[in-house]
């Protein structure tokens, strides 16, 4: 496969990565006409159905919602939502559209008989439809199809419908359109909020705003009565019942008190408490005394209670006064009998009246002792007894605590009971008396800030936006939809085109010509088609320019599929030629021949078929264009095997008899994609020429064909675009370029 064929085959496949721009607008120029036209009626049909919309007037009044209300009493009101949040003004616009209140409105303002909101059976729009469209004036259009449901198998006949469920039908379609045309918006970063309306009658509009404004604060004003009497009634019964809790725990608490005889709790607890207090530090004082008895006794005891040295060395016993007192007397006796020790003898007799002086104080002392030892056991008993005395007393006022403790518990609960029964009571009392004198007073939480006012110019529909909008919006969708066709076809319809999607050389753009049904060499030279011969003489100079070396005298033109031009394009390109050359054009599509009949030549007409097997001479297959150098041999007679024909070595042998007759040798053959035909004859000849109509095949099943020939080793010179609108971007592009005649028609 060669170089040339591998890129036909990448063309074929390949997607465009770049976007060209002039392209989409030479598609969008090529379907002009028709993106007009498809506006045209699109915005046609929008004007008509606004010519025949009423008008509809907007008008809005605007409320101030109170975050906070008046209050007559120091309690929180009993109705309403906590107004410091920011989900009770949007609650409020809820409530504003509410279905609630809208049916409010239709009742006051007996919106159900006024014109603008009678339920039609039919839109109004079909109703004024209906009327320009003729009928016989004694049945209705639904009464002939209700005649034709008969006749069907299934009972589709509509059914009666009750009188009552018909009027509800009508109520909530009523209700649905009224609500629809209600318009409620806030105001941004306030406590506003606009009530709006539309109605085709601005009074109405104006007056339904302002009714939906009233309604909606006296919708609060009926619902805080009501929650406000539900509230009395509730606090009312629930004060009986607390009044009989109250007494109930009061009788209890009474009776409580007769039975344990209490006349005040405080004060004979209190006394209780004390009396415990003063024993408690009595005892402590008496356990301290029997403690410290009880150890001057052990001391006593352990040093003998006979052993006056040794207890006259104790201190408590040696700081008695009486002990005192006694030594005194001793220490005077003894330092007496010292003295007169020292002046008299022992037997003297004053001696011996200070020693017996002595002697007896000396008895006194011990006696003094034994004394004191003996106070010691009885104090110790004293203060034994009196502890012991005191604990039991402790013990018994300690039980008489605990009890009165126990009845001071009992007592405070029943106490509590009545004092919390009490509270409860006189704070629903409070709350009844309060909710009583605020119940007739009418705060409104709202108020209008300004009334709806009749609105002197209507809101919508904007007819000349709508109408605009109509018209680009359709332009729109016709120009997508046109590139959309475009890419989905994907075919061939510019020049440039051809070298960027098809990798092959542009020879010439052909305009697209009305079909005469035959071919007439005459019009090609006419000042009318001057545009059009020229473009075949562009295509004739460059195919010249090419072979000035080799001199091709043989040539083929063929195409993609039928229908592309390629015989008219064969007879056009030979009369080219024939101007400058003696040109023989064979038809070699022995398939599907056409040739003969476009000259205006019999059926019997020989060519191709009978030169090649004989039947014929050259000379009768032969028919010369009046006033041309062209000459044009035809299909001939059918054959059943026309490839074999084509393939075989006298159609070779008969193009290389007829070179030497003839400046330039034109072969029209089969399309490449329908048959192997063309494959065939392009190598027998020196070049190709292919043909692609303006829009007509598919940019793969080009590339297929071209790759086809390529593989076949043709040569092909280049491709001619053929049938292109002369209003075409591309073709007039293409003529001012190569300035291709005046004539642009």
């Amino acid at each position: 496969m060669s170089n040339m064929a591998i890129q036909m085959e990448k063309n074929a496949f390949s997607q465009e990565k770049d976007i060209d721009l002039a392209q989409y607008v030479h598609v969008l120029w090529r379907y002009k006409w028709r993106i007009l036209l498809f506006s045209g009626f699109v915005t046609s049909v929008v004007v008509a159905i606004l010519l025949n919309v009423s008008p509809s007037y907007l008008a809005g009044a605007r409320l101030l919602i109170e975050s906070e209300q008046a209050k007559a009493v120091s309690i929180e009101d009993v109705y309403g939502l906590d107004s410091s949040k920011d989900e009770y003004l949007q609650t409020q616009f809820e409530i504003i559209k509410s279905r609630k209140l809208a049916e409010r409105a239709i009742e006051r303002m007996d919106l159900v008989r006024h014109p603008e909101f009678v339920v039609h059976e039919r839109p109004p729009w079909l109703q004024k439809l209906l009327s320009y469209v003729p009928t016989a004036p004694a049945q209705d259009p639904m009464e002939v199809v209700t005649d034709w449901l008969h006749w069907l198998p299934v009972d589709l006949s509509p059914k009666p419908v009750d009188e009552a469920q018909q009027l509800a039908t009508q109520r909530i379609l009523l209700l649905n359109e009224f609500r629809k045309r209600l318009v409620v918006a806030p105001v941004a970063n306030t406590q506003l909020v606009d009530i709006g309306f539309y109605a085709h009658d601005p009074n109405l509009a104006a007056q339904v705003a302002n009714t939906m404004g009233e309604i909606y604060i006296e919708n609060h004003l009926d619902a805080k009565l009501a929650v406000t009497r539900k509230a009395s009634e509730w606090l009312s019964a629930r004060l009986d019942e607390l009044l009989v809790g109250l007494r109930l725990s009061e009788e209890r608490l009474q009776s409580f008190r007769e039975r344990e005889g209490l006349l005040d709790i405080d004060g004979t607890v209190g006394l209780v408490s004390k009396e415990m207090t003063e024993l408690s530090e009595q005892l402590s004082l008496a356990r301290q005394r029997r403690d410290e008895a009880k150890s001057l006794l052990d001391l006593v005891r352990r040093k003998g209670s006979s052993n006056f040295d040794s207890l006259d060395g104790l201190a408590e016993i040696s700081g008695h006064r009486m002990i005192q007192e006694v030594r005194k007397s001793e220490v005077v006796a003894a330092a007496n009998v010292a003295e007169l020790s020292k002046r008299y003898g022992p037997k003297h007799s004053k001696m011996i009246a200070a020693k017996a002086q002595l002697a007896d104080v000396r008895a006194s002392m011990r006696g003094q002792v034994k004394k004191l030892v003996n106070g010691i056991e009885q104090e110790y008993q004293t203060v034994a007894a009196n502890a012991e005395a005191l604990e039991k007393q402790m013990a018994a006022v300690k039980d008489k605590y605990q009890e009165q403790s126990r009845v001071e518990v009992e007592y405070r609960e029943m106490q509590r009971e009545v004092e919390s029964n009490r509270r409860i009571y006189e704070t629903f009392l409070n709350r009844m008396k309060e909710t009583g004198a605020v119940a007739d007073f009418n705060a409104a939480h709202a108020r209008f800030t300004d009334y709806a006012t009749p609105p002197l110019y209507p809101s919508k529909p904007n007819k000349k936006a709508i109408a605009v909008g109509a018209l680009v919006m359709s332009l729109i969708i016709a120009c997508l939809v046109s590139l959309v066709h475009n890419v989905i076809t994907d075919t061939i319809t510019a020049g440039d085109q051809v070298e960027s999607k098809l990798s092959s050389k542009l020879l010439g753009v052909i305009p697209l010509q009305k079909h005469r049904g035959r071919l007439d060499p005459e019009h090609f030279f006419t000042k009318e088609a001057s545009s059009f011969a020229e473009a075949w003489r562009t295509v004739r100079t460059g195919y010249l320019l090419s072979h000035l070396e080799d001199g091709a005298h043989t040539l083929c033109i063929t195409s993609t599929v039928p229908g592309e031009g390629k015989t008219t394009s064969s007879y056009n390109f030979s009369l080219a030629l024939s101007q400058l050359e003696k040109v023989l054009l064979i038809e070699a599509d022995l398939r599907k021949p056409v040739m003969g009949g476009m000259l205006n030549l019999p059926n019997y007409q020989p060519g191709l078929s009978n030169l090649i097997t004989g039947t014929h001479k050259l000379s009768d297959c032969l028919f010369q264009v009046p006033d041309t150098q062209l000459y044009v041999m035809v299909a001939g007679t059918p054959v059943s095997n026309p490839l074999e024909l084509i393939a075989s070595q006298a159609f070779k042998q008969m193009l290389e008899k007829l070179k030497p007759q003839f400046d330039r040798i034109i072969v029209d053959t089969a399309p490449v994609d329908v048959v192997s035909d063309a494959l065939v004859i392009s190598r027998r000849v020196d070049s190709t020429l292919y043909v692609v109509k303006c829009g007509k095949a598919r940019r793969d099943l080009i590339n297929r064909s071209l790759a086809r020939l390529f593989t076949a080793q043709a040569r092909v010179d280049g491709v001619v675009l053929n049938a292109v609108p002369k209003d075409l971007a591309t073709y007039k592009r293409y003529q001012s370029y190569y300035g291709t005649g005046s004539d642009n028609g």
